[in-house]
């Protein structure tokens, strides 16, 4: 089998992303190629949809690329070689992402998190509810909807700024977790779809950690490449999409990840391939 440096000769691309050596779920070495950026680059190429941009994307900026996408022998969990710098990934999401798709679903997906939030309100007796990655706000308001306090927590100023425009009965902020006021937690954090496009998952994880309360509950959902709908053929799935995608866990390698920073962790079953996650603080002493 062709190495993956000399594939990314072929074709002439210069990888400066940081690279990745060890599992950036649970932190174990020798994790094994799943495939090389070639293979992928080629499989891309026969799709219609958002993969043959973002192949185009890391051609134009090599910081967005990767050589390899490796899986890891311990936990299972899929994850590219080289993570982009914040600022070639700021770039990226500001030339391929609105929130048009989102607006239009806004009474269903309120609707949606009404309901989901009315469930985890009790698991905690606490009113105090952070959405980290609220994009325009719904989880947000459903919470409010639910007795919460709520905040959002959105790094698109445009998506800060519709979120505003729709709920103003709530708070949001523009930015990442290093916006907050220090030593500010919530009793419920809710953080959906948005660790796998973090490249720096074990500080984006601590932080996650420091933002519950003692006594207070996280929701984490991801992609679950472990599920047995897509972990044969994770190349085709079209969850698969670097550099949006830096890293798709397992239940395992989601458990493993939050072990450190709770008392508890649940990963619940979903006949889709998804991971939900619960993860419970422990309360002060």
């Amino acid at each position: 089998m062709t190495r993956p440096e000399e594939e990314m000769g072929q074709i002439g691309l210069a990888r400066v992303g940081r690279r990745r050596v060890l599992c950036p779920a649970c932190n174990a070495a020798g994790s094994t190629a799943a495939f090389t950026y070639a293979e992928w680059s080629g499989f891309a190429a026969t799709t219609t949809d958002s993969r043959r941009d973002f192949d185009m994307a890391m051609r134009v900026n090599p910081d967005l690329a990767f050589d390899a996408i490796l899986r890891c022998r311990a936990c299972g969990t899929v994850f590219t070689d080289r993570a982009p710098s914040e600022e070639a990934l700021g770039s990226f999401y500001h030339q391929y992402y609105g929130n048009p798709g989102y607006l239009a679903k806004l009474d269903q997906k309120l609707a949606l998190e009404k309901r989901r939030l009315f469930l985890l309100k009790f698991l905690t007796r606490g009113r105090r509810f952070l959405d980290v990655g609220c994009n325009i706000g719904c989880a947000v308001e459903a919470a409010r909807w639910n007795g919460f306090a709520a905040t959002g927590l959105e790094l698109d100023d445009a998506a800060v700024a519709v979120a505003r425009e729709h709920f103003p009965r709530n708070e949001f902020v523009a930015g990442t977790l290093d916006s907050l006021s220090p030593g500010l937690t919530f009793d419920l954090v809710y953080c959906s779809e948005v660790i796998e496009h973090v490249p720096d998952v074990g500080h984006f994880v601590r932080q996650l950690a420091a933002a519950v309360a003692p006594g207070g509950v996280l929701l984490l959902t991801t992609p679950d490449s472990g599920h047995r709908q897509v972990r044969n053929d994770v190349m085709r799935w079209d969850t698969l999409r670097p550099p949006e995608h830096l890293t798709l866990f397992t239940r395992a390698g989601m458990r493993a990840a939050l072990a450190p920073h709770f008392r508890r962790v649940v990963t619940l079953p979903n006949a889709k391939p998804g991971v939900q996650a619960l993860a419970f603080k422990g309360k002060a002493e």
